[in-house]
């Protein structure tokens, strides 16, 4: 994934300490954006999002995904910069290189794919103390301009260390221009399965087949088990979250099944879950899937 795969490798820090004293800085720099260009549009957000800077990002969204997320919102599950970490990540940003690949237009929306060579915020991390950002933020006067001069000397030398991708975009036409589309009111859709494979004994069903969740909030899933034996059976219920790149951003808030469970001589029982999925999930991923694996102990 494009810049929501590098956001991954940041840091969050303080939000309230980002945002104090900036409220009054949107409308005026609205107005610098040439919301009439989409290919500007997607410059503005592509660096925004590198370099952690979601109040920036939040304004080239579209006012359907305004409707769905406010700024104060978005900003909390993102974890923005702050301070000169803020100012060394827009420094490492006007380096991002963006191609089109692809690009399919109508009048009022815009699919597009694009190539990316970007800055390696990892790569950089011994330059940039590991991006601790408490420590990058108390930096003297001096050594900042120090550090800034690092960055422009591995630019201009053809050192500075960099990483590549491929990403996708729709852009949606409004009446005052172009502006990227999220597509926030869709939610999240997750699929429920269950694998008896290994626990025949058993008739397991769902309280539901499939979720669409928003990023932030909570749902339950429950499992209504039955032992179809004469016998107690005590099982042990997995959780696989797949793709497995993702699988970190979904949150086990409550569950009463992560410990094995003992089901009586034909007798059913109900076990919930809550789960929540994080806001910082990355903006590309659309679907999860969850399996429960059911696995006899002996």
């Amino acid at each position: 994934m494009g810049a929501s795969k590098l956001q991954q490798t940041f840091i969050v820090v303080l939000f309230p300490l980002w945002l104090f004293g900036h409220g009054a800085v949107l409308n005026a720099a609205e107005s610098a954006i040439n919301s009439q260009d989409p290919a500007l549009v997607l410059q503005t957000y592509l660096r925004a999002t590198y370099a952690r800077d979601f109040f920036e990002a939040y304004r080239v969204i579209s006012s359907a995904d305004r409707r769905v997320r406010d700024l104060n919102r978005y900003m909390q599950q993102r974890g923005p910069f702050a301070g000169f970490t803020l100012e060394v990540a827009r420094k490492l940003s006007e380096s991002m290189e963006i191609k089109f690949k692809a690009r399919q237009d109508t009048p009022t929306r815009m699919q597009t794919v694009i190539n990316y060579k970007v800055p390696d915020p990892k790569k950089l991390g011994p330059l940039l103390l590991n991006w601790d950002p408490y420590r990058l933020n108390l930096l003297s006067a001096a050594e900042r301009i120090q550090l800034i001069e690092s960055i422009d000397k591995k630019k201009h030398d053809g050192s500075l260390e960099m990483s590549d991708g491929e990403e996708n975009f729709e852009l949606v036409k409004e009446a005052d221009g172009w502006w990227i589309f999220l597509n926030w009111a869709a939610g999240i859709k997750i699929p429920l399965r269950l694998d008896l494979s290994k626990s025949a004994e058993l008739d397991v069903t769902l309280s539901k087949t499939e979720i669409i969740a928003q990023p932030g909030y909570l749902f339950e899933v429950v499992l209504r088990i039955t032992n179809r034996t004469d016998q107690p059976v005590t099982a042990r219920i997995g959780h696989l979250v797949e793709p497995d790149d993702v699988a970190d951003y979904l949150d086990f808030v409550q569950c009463g099944f992560l410990l094995p469970v003992t089901i009586g001589s034909a007798k059913q029982q109900e076990f919930s879950g809550t789960y929540r999925l994080r806001g910082t999930l990355p903006e590309g991923v659309r679907q999860l899937q969850l399996t429960y694996d059911f696995r006899l102990l002996k």
